[in-house]
């Protein structure tokens, strides 16, 4: 890991590469960016912007449990939307399957 010796921090090239691969590791769920100017990662939900968010950790682990601790409340939020519809049942006579495959 590279760090600056005058303070003992992340460079900035460093946290922007561990950002990448956090938000890789998430499957593009979750965009995840490294913000030089107040030395913090941040990430926002690819599928939801309005609950709880942006999250912010000044270490990737800081990070993680503040996705975590809000994204199974935006997964339910999102599923809440979906609407669900009871399953359409479909009667076919008994040699249909015979007629179809031969």
């Amino acid at each position: 890991m590279t760090t600056n010796d005058a303070d003992d921090t992340l460079s900035n090239e460093t946290a922007q590469r561990l950002a990448a691969q956090l938000q890789a590791s998430w499957g593009g769920r979750w965009q995840v960016m490294w913000e030089p100017w107040g030395r913090k990662f941040r990430a926002f939900p690819a599928y939801d912007l309005d609950v709880n968010t942006p999250v912010e950790g000044a270490s990737l682990r800081e990070l993680w449990r503040a996705v975590l601790g809000v994204d199974q409340e935006l997964l339910f939020a999102v599923a809440e939307v979906i609407p669900a519809y009871p399953p359409t049942v479909i009667h076919m006579h008994p040699g249909f399957l015979q007629e179809v495959f031969g």
